[in-house]
């Protein structure tokens, strides 16, 4: 008998101090450790494999030999039977041939008393019969029962059935006869002798029972030895684990006992031996182990020891740490003090009345200005950096004019190289974006320094593209590209290494230092900067930046010059590739000139033709050093030809020229030559031809009801004068103090609807102040908005900690507190903010804002503006529909859409009116019931703007509106809403 195991093994019978050793959890877990199992599927035990091998051959064996000796009993007690029967019909067939000299009655009589005598044996023979063969009275030979002894024969025959056929055995399931005939001539006799079956089968049971106790018999004798075997080699292979166990347990001295069978003998033996050698290395590991907590011991102490050494290293570099921080914080404040006041009152004066060449003196103290706040911005973003306290500045800016200040900031670099910086600007950028306007501005001037560096004689075109857009996202492509006159392919090398270490590896290099921050702050805002070599031998570096579209801000006028036709004098290809896309941009038609010595002929030839362009662009780079025919040249050109002449050129250039030019040339352009400089000089030399589009803005900036009243805290006079000034141009009554204790007087005795609060003051700081009055206001919280030079992050924490509310970085621009001072105004204003938009409404179809959307495309503004007509009545349905059933996400969802169709269309009170109901949907979308009264007068007036621009829709022809009646269809002229004047 086979037996099946589990797959784990049993546990083997222990004594009473194993069991109680092997119930500790440290034991067991040794044991599992040392014992790991593995499933093979289904297992057998050793003494079901020698059941298996022991009684198999002896059960098959004995089952042959049985069947065997059975066959061979019926096969001869068959033939014994079937021998009789035949050899008893020869006989009786040979006695009545015998007789044949007797009548038939006296035979057949005879034969009676004969087969009376056969049938006394009659464990054989079952009946005996004789037939005959005679014709009936049809003629037909049938068989004739002609004697019988016995009962009737299972099976008959006919005559035709044994007709000519010898003596045979017949056999089936019912019968077994012998069949033998009559000797004589021309006599169809036969006579059958049925045998006894019976005899035969009750010996063939007896055999297969004789043969069936054999079987037995050896069955139990082959199982008896099958147990006795399994039972001795389970017996020794139990003790073989037992001892297994022991040492697998750790008791090495446990040993397996020998057995009178070879292979378990020397399994003993190995196993011992594997003993005795786990017994020695035991013994070594313990002695091992001794050493070495002994050697570890000592180093504890010695790390112990070195930990103190550390810990007071640590806090000295912490404090040191902390002292270079207070010490760049110092230093900030220090310089953005003074800064703060330099760049607020040159914008002031740049605001007044001056003439060009103090302009542009302003305009370079500006950018100096601007440079050594970048470079400080350096100095502390490296240490931000190098700590990961990076914080990044989102405030409105415009990309444009950060490109152009900083080349103009960068320029008399340039120029020591002969080089000029040539921005171009993508018309399709918006005019305000959300960003770091300083830190942009950082990386712009590490990377045009560095191609500074590296070229010579030419210029460096710097490019702005935008790449892609969705909504208010934005992906700007810049390009800086130098010639590589000063660099060759080993020094193009170390420019990628260097933008690929870390600031840290690079601190005793001011250049490398540079370009890693670039890198540095480039990833920080999510973009990516890269460097590879260009066609001219130079390289190019480009840099991927997402950035925010700001559309919180008042649209920007947009200046157009129709028919007016500028002719421009350049030998510089790059320069007046900038000049004749932007002019083009404004729709001006320029016209290029690069020869100088065919200049005069040129405009006299036009002069005679009645072909004058309304102004022309010298620049001083024809003079090519000689400026007294510069000068004479430029006489002539506005003495005899009435030209209207702007003259630009480098800064240099324009002083030597500007005494001898300032009574006759109109307007003096700087380079690189910005936007904002180039309009400017444009509307001085043709101001009748320019046309100013129509504001698509509600109102103009920080209009309000009644003026409020701010005051403004500093230690500091130019910065409280600065202050005073920027929010008196922005309608806001400024009240100042010199210190703390004087700001808690004027609060405690006058109303202020927001503070501006310096922190670092003597005596009691800002923040100190700050806490005295949150802890004294009651009701009304006053607005506290912190002027710092500190804008580390931890400066920032504790600042918003101490209750103030927000922080302005000095030096503070008038964009930055501007935005700030609407936002909390906004707070605080809800009042005044109904009474302005009462007072100013928006126009319900703005044609203009829908050109500047469609990028001046007339027929796709009209088809946009037709697309949100078209599905009016739809959106109607369904926003009365979801409002019914307080579908709170869906109505949220449809609003959405309809105010995304909006934003591309000139519809302002619509779009106004969804925006208003979206923002009130947006936090109710997840909450089951919601009182409809909170959005129900924002549906309502969303429902009367879609009712009203509807009827519009039905009296207006949107061809004539556009302009696509008389000029039928109208192409994309290239330009966009991305006007770039953000300076206005």
């Amino acid at each position: 008998m086979a037996q099946a195991t589990q797959p784990q093994p049993m546990p083997a019978p222990a004594s009473g101090s194993e069991k109680t050793q092997e119930q500790s959890p440290h034991s067991r877990r040794k044991h599992n450790r040392t014992r790991p199992y593995r499933t093979y599927g289904r297992r057998y035990s050793l003494r079901a494999i020698l059941f298996r091998y022991t009684m198999a051959p002896a059960l098959i064996l004995s089952l042959l030999l049985a069947l065997l000796f059975t066959l061979q009993q019926m096969h001869d007690r068959r033939d014994l039977l079937l021998s009789h029967g035949r050899a008893s019909a020869e006989q009786l067939v040979e006695l009545i041939h015998l007789s044949e000299g007797h009548s038939f009655e006296e035979r057949i009589h005879w034969l009676d008393k004969s087969l009376m005598a056969l049938m006394l044996e009659r464990d054989m023979i079952r009946s005996v019969q004789l037939y005959r063969a005679d014709r009936n009275e049809a003629g037909e030979e049938e068989f004739k029962l002609i004697s019988s002894v016995g009962p009737r024969p299972r099976t008959t025959f006919s005559a035709e059935d044994l007709r000519g056929k010898p003596a045979h055995v017949y056999e089936d399931l019912d019968s077994l006869q012998v069949l033998h005939p009559l000797i004589g001539g021309g006599t169809n006799c036969w006579l059958t002798i049925e045998l006894h079956r019976p005899y035969f089968l009750v010996g063939t049971y007896q055999v297969a029972l004789v043969g069936l106790i054999g079987l037995i018999v050896c069955t139990l004798i082959a199982l008896v030895w099958a147990v006795v075997l399994s039972e001795r080699a389970a017996r020794s292979l139990e003790r073989i684990k037992e001892a297994l166990r022991a040492v697998g347990q750790g008791k090495f001295a446990a040993r397996a006992v020998s057995s009178r069978n070879l292979e378990l003998a020397q399994l003993a033996e190995e196993i011992n031996l594997m003993a005795g050698n786990l017994a020695e290395y035991q013994r070594d590991y313990q002695e091992g182990l001794h050493q070495s907590m002994e050697d570890l011991r000592q180093s504890l102490d010695a790390m112990e020891e070195q930990n103190i050494e550390l810990e007071l290293a640590r806090k000295k570099a912490v404090e040191n740490s902390r002292g270079k921080s207070n010490f760049l914080a110092n230093t900030s404040h220090e310089i953005r003090t003074p800064l703060n006041g330099i760049i607020g009152f040159t914008n002031l004066l740049l605001k007044t009345e001056v003439d060009q060449l103090q302009q542009d003196y302003l305009q370079t103290i500006l950018r100096s200005s601007e440079s050594l706040l970048t470079t400080i911005n350096d100095i502390l973003d490296f240490s931000r950096i190098e700590s990961g306290n990076l914080v990044l500045d989102h405030s409105p800016m415009n990309l444009g004019q950060v490109l152009e200040e900083t080349l103009q900031i960068l320029a008399p670099y340039g120029y020591e190289h002969n080089l000029e910086l040539v921005p171009f600007v993508d018309p399709q950028l918006p005019p305000s974006q959300i960003g770091d306007p300083l830190r942009i501005k950082q990386i712009l001037t590490n990377l045009v320094s560095t191609a500074i560096r590296c070229s010579e004689n030419g210029s460096i075109p710097v490019r702005i593209a935008v790449q892609s857009g969705k909504e208010s996202e934005l992906m700007v492509h810049i390009s800086i590209v130098d010639n590589g006159a000063r660099c060759d392919e080993q020094g193009r090398r170390e420019l990628r290494q260097l933008l690929n270490r870390s600031p840290q590896q690079q601190q005793s290099n001011s250049n490398g230092m540079g370009l890693s921050i670039a890198r540095s702050l480039v990833q920080s805002m999510g973009g990516e900067l890269g460097m590879e070599s260009n066609e001219q031998g130079g390289s190019s570096y480009w840099i991927q930046l997402p950035l925010t579209i700001d559309r919180n801000r008042t649209a920007i006028t947009r200046e157009q010059f129709p028919g007016c036709r500028v002719l421009l004098v350049d030998p510089n290809p790059m320069t007046r590739q900038q000049i004749f896309q932007q002019l083009s941009h404004w729709q001006v038609e320029a016209l290029e000139h690069c020869d100088s010595k065919n200049l005069v002929p040129a405009i006299e030839q036009m002069w005679r033709h009645d072909a004058m362009p309304d102004a022309l662009i010298i620049d001083t780079a024809i003079a090519d050093g000689n400026f007294d025919t510069f000068v004479a040249t430029v006489q002539q050109l506005v003495d005899t030809y009435q030209c209207r002449v702007v003259v630009q050129g480098s800064p240099v250039d324009l002083r030597r020229c500007y005494d001898a030019l300032r009574t006759r040339v109109l307007a003096f352009l700087g380079k690189p030559v910005s936007r904002e400089g180039l309009l400017r000089a444009l509307k001085r030399v043709v101001p009748q031809q320019a046309q100013s589009r129509p504001q698509t803005g509600t109102f103009p900036v920080l209009p309000w009801p009644a003026k409020p009243r701010v005051l403004v805290v500093d230690d500091h006079e130019a910065n409280r004068l600065l202050m005073n000034e920027l929010l008196r141009a922005q309608n806001i009554e400024a009240v100042v103090a010199a210190s703390g204790a004087e700001a808690l007087d004027l609060w405690r005795d006058q109303y202020f609807d927001m503070i501006f609060m310096d922190i670092q003051m003597p005596d009691m700081d800002g923040i100190a102040t700050t806490r005295k009055i949150r802890e004294e206001e009651s009701g009304r919280r006053t607005p506290v908005i912190a002027l710092t030079a500190h804008v580390g992050t931890e400066e920032k924490s504790r600042l918003l900690s101490a209750g103030l509310d927000d922080y302005l970085s000095k030096p503070v621009s008038e964009i930055q507190l501007t935005h700030t001072v609407k936002r909390w105004m906004n707070v605080n204003g809800t009042e005044e903010e109904t009474t302005l938009s009462a007072v100013v409404a928006p126009r319900l179809v703005d044609i203009s804002e829908s050109l500047n959307l469609a990028n001046q495309d007339a027929g796709l503004a009209r088809d946009l503006l037709r697309m949100l007509l078209k599905g009016l009545h739809e959106d109607e349905q369904v926003l009365a529909r979801l409002f019914a059933d307080k579908d709170h996400k869906g109505l949220f969802e449809r609003v959405h859409r309809l105010h995304g169709g909006c934003c591309y269309c000139g519809v302002l009170r619509l779009r106004s009116a969804t925006g208003q109901l979206q923002e009130l949907l947006r936090p109710l979308q997840d909450q089951a019931q919601v009182d409809p009264g909170k959005y129900a007068e924002a549906y309502e007036q969303v429902r009367k703007e879609i009712r009203t621009l509807w009827d519009w829709s039905v009296e207006q022809d949107l061809d004539a509106l556009f302009g696509l009646e008389q000029i039928g269809k109208v192409g994309a002229s290239g330009i966009d809403i991305s006007e770039e004047e953000g300076s206005h």
